[in-house]
């Protein structure tokens, strides 16, 4: 290897490491936004109007977030792997963290009765039928989880879509308000969540796979472009954040609906987008924003490792979902003042805590059961290496 192209495959590698830490501290920002809004969606089911508000401007971005960065690490496996290989591989790196997340809160509610999804769990059979809806519908033992479900489906298309896509920036354009005009066409058409209706072909949360598929293709974009991959001045991306946020805080109300669930708020889980220009248009400003960001404190290392373990915070939020934010909703509506600064604080707190929390339960899953919690080529202490 000459020199020159030595010090291109150094550049090479420099790039795609720096482009992967912006993309983690993303992530942790992602996180800590699903966190707050699992808190403030507590908060707004005992009526607190502030909490609505918030509720709808996160939701109007956070999940729409995580599935353009899944497109931005995407790797192309059609390419790279058999349908076989495929196959095992998101299952022992998304199926099995789902199962595992999954049965660990199933044990706790034996100890500890979750106090939401407000699901009998007093007899065997009420087991035995939430572990049927989980396995086939919704991860009612740890709901939060139902990203990974979702996200399985979207890999399998683009599994099999990407490599007719793979060879133009044009083609995967069309792919995405193909796949966005086809969700938000069927979904609203149809109401296909319904937990526990088991007549409905809504199994794997696959009914809005359709829609987010669109936004993992700007994710796809988003690397193939090199966007944000190489350096820009702080100021810049100061400035992208801004004007990323302020476009989410003066379009997010204007999206009035149709709506679902009786909430007036974008929600993925139930494909509740809304309004089909200002969905897309309030979700990437959201999303350019958190990246831009992401980019500005992507040398925080500390943020890089908490968003590289981003699937495990997002699973462990399920204790505090099901145990922990409701009690704590009520004692702040007994209480605490109800104006809004009082509750993003009071939201904030609870969901930095929870995730300061979690830290020593992620560093201990990464010490002794890696393969339960995403990285199946991993071998030791206590299992094999399950790739």
């Amino acid at each position: 290897m000459s020199v020159q192209s030595a010090a291109s495959a150094v550049q090479s590698e420099s790039r795609t490491s720096i482009r992967l830490a912006y993309a983690d501290v993303a992530r942790l920002i992602g996180i800590f936004l699903v966190y707050l809004g699992h808190v403030v969606e507590r908060m707004m089911y005992l009526g607190n109007v502030a909490a609505a508000h918030q509720y709808k401007l996160i939701y109007s971005f956070h999940m729409p977030l995580f599935f353009v960065l899944s497109g931005l690490i995407a790797k192309d496996w059609a390419a790279e792997q058999s349908i076989g290989q495929f196959a095992k591989s998101r299952f022992f790196s998304r199926i099995v963290p789902l199962i595992f997340f999954n049965a660990a809160m199933a044990l706790l509610s034996l100890i500890h009765k979750p106090d939401f999804p407000p699901i009998p769990l007093a007899t065997g059979a009420d087991y035995a039928s939430t572990a049927l809806m989980t396995a086939l519908q919704l991860p009612v033992f740890n709901v939060p989880t139902w990203f990974l479900m979702c996200l399985v489906v979207v890999e399998c298309i683009h599994y099999a879509v990407f490599r007719f896509l793979r060879g133009s920036d044009a083609r995967i354009l069309v792919a995405v308000v193909l796949f966005y005009l086809a969700g938000y066409a069927l979904n609203s058409r149809f109401q296909f969540f319904q937990p526990g209706n088991y007549a409905l072909p809504n199994w794997w949360i696959a009914y809005e796979a359709i829609t987010m598929y669109a936004l993992y293709l700007v994710g796809v974009l988003v690397r193939r472009w090199g966007w944000l991959s190489d350096d820009v001045a702080w100021f810049m991306l100061a400035l992208l954040a801004i004007i990323g946020f302020a476009i989410v805080l003066f379009t997010y109300d204007l999206n009035q609906g149709p709506f679902r669930m009786k909430i007036d708020a974008v929600v993925i889980l139930a494909a509740a987008h809304g309004h089909i220009l200002w969905f897309p248009l309030t979700a990437l400003a959201g999303t350019l924003a958190v990246l831009a960001l992401g980019k500005l404190l992507e040398r925080a290392d500390w943020m890089a490792w908490l968003g590289r373990n981003a699937l495990t915070l997002f699973c462990l939020n399920g204790i505090v979902y099901h145990h922990v934010n409701g009690p704590f909703a009520a004692w702040f509506m007994g209480g605490m003042p109800q104006d809004g600064w009082v509750v993003a604080a009071s939201a904030a707190l609870l969901s930095l805590l929870s995730i300061a929390l979690a830290v020593p339960l992620v560093a201990t899953l990464n010490r002794w059961l890696p393969q339960l919690v995403g990285r199946p080529t991993v071998s030791g202490p206590l299992l094999p290496r399950l790739l």
